[in-house]
């Protein structure tokens, strides 16, 4: 009987002990919200948003995001075009010299809205719209300003919601991808040489 007894207190112990410990490592284990845990993957940077099902893949440095299109934004340098695209502006020694662009001005509204993408994450993108159209008015390559842009907008996204808010970061990130492709699609007609120092004026 002694025995017996014995037994039952010696695994009534196990069990408490083995509860006390999960309890342990519950607290000392940090939690992520069970609905973002799934979101950033493997490699600590790429992530994934399951309402879209679209997969934002990190560059293998880790520092941005591949634009919509596949291109490494790490990859491309400044002057870089289109294939098929030209500069207006060559630098060819002719004389014309594009004048210095204006500088930012806060409160300014440098954005145009694709008529399908309107955002409300537009605010968060002001600088980067100056920056895309300085860019372009410096003729700093067609291809070059766009994926900055992506970057920039992708940046813009992240510092501002973290992925716990997940509610807000990944679709601010999907209408980045959204005006990436409206400047890679419609921007060639944009992409001209500076006319004089109060651009981009902004409004």
């Amino acid at each position: 009987m002694d025995t017996l007894l014995w037994t039952y207190t010696r695994r009534a112990a196990l069990v408490v002990l083995a509860a006390l410990l999960v309890g342990l490592a519950a607290l000392t284990t940090p939690q992520l919200a069970p609905t973002a845990s799934a979101y950033v993957l493997r490699d600590g940077c790429s992530e994934y948003d399951p309402d879209r099902d679209v997969t934002y893949v990190c560059v293998p440095n880790l520092s941005t995001f591949y634009t919509p299109d596949g291109i490494d934004p790490t990859r491309v340098m400044q002057g870089t075009e289109y294939s098929g695209e030209t500069r207006l502006y060559d630098g060819d020694g002719s004389g014309s010299v594009i004048p210095p662009p204006a500088p930012y001005v806060s409160g300014r509204d440098y954005c145009s809205n694709p008529w399908y993408g309107n955002s409300s994450y537009e605010h968060l993108w002001q600088y980067t719209c100056y920056r895309h159209d300085v860019c372009y008015g410096s003729q700093l390559g067609r291809k070059f300003c766009d994926v900055m842009f992506w970057h920039h907008m992708g940046q813009d996204c992240k510092a501002a919601y973290s992925v716990w808010e997940f509610w807000d970061r990944y679709p601010c990130l999907f209408d980045a991808r959204t005006w990436y492709w409206a400047v890679r699609w419609r921007g060639a007609s944009h992409y001209k040489p500076r006319q004089s120092s109060e651009e981009p004026r902004g409004e």
